[in-house]
């Protein structure tokens, strides 16, 4: 769409001659189109005029006294304020020398004298329509530039708010994992003590009441382990050290032993006859096997082996992980997901298994805090696997 031009009362138009006559003449032919007529005999008053009218266009004769149209041309384009402004030069002479130097000081257009009236309109009111898109387009980016200045703002002020609630989420965690912590000790310090018969004798129906209940609140720690390390920072402050990848997993199967005795599940784990020293942290990567374990036995309700294998590969300079399992599996649509927190393939209130969402997540953040990143492969209704490699230290 062509943009319209300004209505004629709106556009000023500064006309620029030593000589009356021709002022008079373009005077008198801008007159009959309505646009606001200014007029300067010499080149230092057209730049004061520039200056104090603001004009839209300028008709600048070339050879006047003082301060010819030339350098006016010139000192009009090099200024930040007016470079768009459009000028238009005019000449007596019928050569292109001078056509060739107005355009090197910037000149728009040109007429040459005698120029008749539809010449001198045409071509104005073409210089105009640029000029007032030019205007347009500026103010549209005035706009712009205030719309985003203030949108920036705003963003930072969520984000400054964003970090203030994270900061007071990390207290609040902390401060309920103290409150939580201190009496989950005395029941699990005074349950251990009954179910190992050290305060009075039990019946069979006591202890394995008990034995319930020890399993309970162990896990019930363990939960408030994962919800403290996913919402605290101590993700983020892993030490990595050259560590026996063996001694984690220990761990982590020394905390499902309970798990495991009352699964239907075989564990199975295939490891090198040799020590393989990899760069991690023992206690990160064991909630990772943790974490991984407990998810293989939790769906594998028929039984079947899980497994932990590693593998040395010096090659690559990695050990290759896997853990796998034989259990329902996870639909294709779901696997781009399982690692989001708290998202559960059922997440319904009727689920067959139970879960806070955050195992995988945790796991995937840990292995991230080692330089890792964990993948897996899944078949509904044949099983799980999860791999990751991590950086080879020694294999001795």
């Amino acid at each position: 769409m062509i943009p319209q031009v300004r209505p004629p009362q709106e556009s000023k138009i500064l006309i620029v001659d030593d000589e009356a006559s021709n002022r008079d003449i373009m005077t008198q032919f801008l007159q009959m189109e309505g646009f606001q007529l200014f007029t300067a005999v010499d080149g230092e008053q057209a730049m004061e005029m520039v200056e104090s009218v603001q004009p839209d266009l300028v008709l600048l004769d070339i050879i006047m006294p003082r301060l010819d149209g030339y350098e006016v041309c010139r000192l009009i384009k090099s200024n930040e304020e007016t470079a768009f402004l459009p000028v238009i030069m005019i000449t007596a002479l019928k050569g292109t020398e001078e056509k060739i130097k107005g355009v090197e000081v910037g000149a728009d257009d040109f007429l040459t004298k005698p120029f008749n009236y539809l010449e001198l309109v045409t071509r104005v009111k073409s210089l105009l329509r640029v000029k007032h898109l030019s205007d347009q387009l500026k103010d549209s980016n005035r706009i712009l530039e205030k719309t985003v200045a203030s949108r920036t703002a705003q963003l930072r002020k969520a984000l400054e708010e964003l970090r203030e609630l994270d900061r007071l989420k990390s207290e609040f965690i902390a401060n309920v994992s103290h409150e939580l912590r201190t009496p989950l000790l005395h029941v699990k310090g005074y349950v251990a003590l009954m179910a190992d018969g050290i305060l009075g004798p039990l019946n069979e129906d006591q202890t394995e009441g008990l034995t319930t209940t020890r399993a309970a609140v162990e896990r019930l720690e363990r939960l408030i382990e994962d919800i403290v390390d996913f919402g605290g920072a101590d993700i983020g402050k892993i030490h990595l050290g050259p560590i026996n990848l063996r001694d984690s997993i220990q761990v982590a199967t020394s905390m499902l032993e309970r798990t495991i005795a009352n699964s239907p599940c075989d564990l199975v784990i295939e490891y090198p006859e040799k020590t393989v020293l990899v760069q991690g942290e023992m206690r990160s990567l064991a909630r990772v096997f943790r974490h991984l374990l407990d998810n293989a036995v939790k769906f594998s309700p028929n039984g079947g082996n899980v497994i932990i294998r590693v593998k040395a590969n010096t090659d690559k300079g990695v050990a290759h992980v896997e853990v796998i399992d034989h259990g329902i599996g996870i639909p294709a649509d779901k696997l781009e997901r399982i690692f989001d927190k708290f998202y559960q393939v059922d997440g319904s209130a009727t689920r067959r298994f139970g879960g806070t969402g955050i195992g995988l997540a945790l796991a995937y953040r840990l292995l991230e805090g080692h330089n890792a990143k964990i993948h897996v492969y899944s078949e509904p209704h044949k099983g799980t696997r999860f791999w990751f490699d991590l950086p080879l230290v020694q294999v001795r």
